[in-house]
């Protein structure tokens, strides 16, 4: 039996790895972190200083010297991790999806895909885990962290547009580029939307709760994402990835090439990501376990580049 022979083999699987939302909820890792691909697993990217937001005195009288800006460069390296997973699926099973197809059983699955997807959504939910723990550590903002409690808080009596609104305004002041984008944690988002200060905003407060396109004009952010995933832990309870926290910041797009990322750019974060990931190893026969190992890797490493460029919010329902 081969690769071909058990549907390992289909291109289709491939793109499913590239195009897959694990756990059918929106992912926000990729969204705060965008995807910067490298060629390589190691490289230093140059960034500048803040002379770009300096005053300078630019008037010249004819004849004279032009002024010059030294600028001073600060490389960084960055490096790209390898994340790996095998999904084995036992030969018996494949023995038994074949022959439920020539009885022409109607409800089957597609073993290949199982694994595929089994795979795409072990390393997509590791890459939110790590990108989460980066994002809600308030050692990476400074003094850029706003913890709410009692009545401050978004659940409560609390004021989450003037929150917001006056954070971004930090953001600005420090940066030179107002924050365009918000990430809430999955519970955050009903606190939000019923928030007595955000319906204060709607043309008629008896309508229901906000909805996410009337919080991005309310609170006047480009692209709100409700980080809906989960993670299940050894004891069986199920969290949210990134917990009771908001993160306010700006986010570059970059293109798929690379492009739009400019080196003067404040971007609160990057994903170093190796191009070509993440992509299905070629599957395996293992005579020990009787099973056909389906693998697959991704190598990539969510990076914080400025604090300032973003503002966390901490337990906000």
């Amino acid at each position: 039996m081969t690769p071909k022979d058990i549907r390992l083999a289909n291109p289709i699987l491939g793109n499913l790895m590239l195009n897959g939302v694990a756990q059918g909820t929106a992912m926000a890792a990729q969204v705060l972190f965008p995807r910067l691909p490298t060629a390589l697993r190691g490289f230093q990217l140059a960034q500048l200083g803040d002379e770009a937001t300096r005053r300078y005195n630019t008037r010249r009288a004819p004849g004279a010297a032009t002024k010059q800006v030294k600028i001073g460069w600060q490389g960084s390296t960055y490096t790209v991790d390898q994340h790996a997973i095998d999904v084995p699926i036992p030969r018996e099973l494949i023995q038994e999806q074949d022959e439920a197809r020539r009885l022409n059983v109607g409800a089957n699955l597609d073993i290949s895909r199982v694994a595929v997807n089994t795979a795409l959504q072990v390393l997509n939910l590791d890459y939110e885990i790590e990108a989460a723990a980066i994002a809600t550590d308030t050692a990476a903002y400074g003094a850029n962290v706003l913890g709410l409690s009692g009545g401050t808080k978004w659940s409560s009596t609390g004021t989450p547009v003037t929150d917001v609104r006056g954070k971004a305004e930090v953001i600005r002041k420090a940066t030179g580029r107002r924050p365009n984008t918000l990430v809430l944690g999955a519970g955050v988002l009903n606190a939000l939307t019923m928030n007595a200060e955000v319906k204060g905003y709607l043309p008629n407060t008896n309508l229901g709760p906000a909805t996410v396109e009337q919080l991005k004009s309310i609170l006047n952010v480009a692209n709100i994402v409700v980080a809906d995933a989960v993670v299940t832990g050894e004891d069986g309870a199920v969290s949210d990835v990134w917990g009771n926290n908001a993160i306010l910041a700006y986010a570059p797009v970059i293109g798929a090439d690379g492009s739009g990322l400019s080196l003067g750019e404040p971007a609160f974060g990057f994903t170093s990501w190796l191009e070509g990931h993440p992509f299905v190893e070629t599957p395996y026969y293992d005579r020990a376990t009787k099973s056909w190992i389906y693998g697959a890797t991704f190598e990539r490493s969510p990076t914080l580049v400025r604090g300032t460029a973003g503002f966390l919010f901490t337990n906000p329902a």
